[in-house]
């Protein structure tokens, strides 16, 4: 059974990609619960790195489709950055706060590190798979990533290499229950894995989770998994931004995490788009800073 034997934890102190409040305060509130600590006490060593420092261009909202893009590519070039300096320094990157949209440096930083090509895990209850011809709302935080598949505008397909930064059928969606009508199709159209809810449920989180990992291993060496942490239920978690019904329980949630970890594919994670102005005592961060402590002890 394989263990992360050295975590590297980043914060994400931004919300470029996505709109409301709370956001940008999540890796503080992570950090005031407890996480490092919980986390300390499943792995051999964790380092907190700290947050990210970005000077943000100002917020443009021009274009009603597609809003705030500098800002998403400041924050996505620094966190790319930072990303692989902490893997060449040995550790897995754990990052904490923010927003969706700067998956884009996230995974710019572990292909600068190691190599293509990454495969990703994606736990969100959304897709993020419309672009600007699609999208209802013009957040990026909705569009990463048809984005990282080649899909979108020229400027942030193309903002760190020419060719997609992910091929579709290396990436898997679990936990999925909400789609948009236009991203349904392009989904259907497309390479990417998708393991709804329901799905999961049918065979159990174990079960779900070691196919996850048997169809990845046969293309890629290391998988990044993405949180978001609307991938619970709102039974399990009041601090979401943007609640769906019929998410998993925090049972289902550990024992999926843990059978990524336990593959030995896992290069890194993000927990992220956690509303702590919902969270007044802190009590919703400390439950997130056990569910991940849980994850990581495979």
């Amino acid at each position: 059974m394989a263990t992360i034997k050295r975590i590297g934890i980043i914060g994400d102190p931004y919300n470029v990609g996505w709109e409301g409040p709370g956001v940008h305060a999540a890796a503080a509130a992570f950090r005031k619960a407890g996480l490092v600590e919980a986390v300390r006490g499943v792995v051999d060593e964790v380092v907190d790195f700290g947050d990210i420092d970005v000077d943000l261009p100002p917020r443009d909202d021009s274009d009603a489709s597609l809003l705030n893009p500098e800002q998403v590519k400041a924050v996505s070039r620094v966190i790319a950055d930072e990303v692989a300096r902490v893997v060449a320094d040995g550790y897995t990157p754990l990052i904490i706060g923010g927003e969706d949209s700067v998956m884009l440096g996230i995974l710019e930083g572990f292909r600068r590190a190691l190599g293509a090509p990454i495969g990703q895990v994606f736990m969100d209850a959304h897709g993020d798979f419309n672009t600007p011809e699609t999208t209802p709302s013009g957040l990026i935080g909705g569009m990463e990533n048809a984005i990282l598949t080649g899909r979108g505008p020229e400027g942030l397909v193309k903002l760190f290499r020419d060719e997609p930064q992910l091929a579709e059928e290396n990436i898997t969606f679990y936990g999925t229950r909400d789609l948009d009508p236009q991203e349904k199709v392009a989904l259907d159209n497309s390479h990417v894995r998708v393991w709804s809810a329901d799905r999961i449920r049918q065979v159990g989180p174990d079960e779900a989770m070691c196919q996850v990992v048997g169809d990845l291993r046969s293309r890629v060496e290391n998988v990044y998994l993405h949180i978001d942490l609307d991938i619970l239920d709102e039974s399990e978690m009041a601090a979401h931004v943007l609640p769906v019904p019929n998410g998993l329980t925090s049972d289902e949630f550990v024992r999926s995490v843990n059978g990524l970890v336990s593959s030995g594919l896992l290069c890194g994670l993000a927990v992220m788009v956690f509303n702590a102005a919902k969270d007044p005592t802190g009590s919703e961060a400390k439950r997130v800073a056990k569910l991940v402590a849980d994850s990581l002890s495979a």
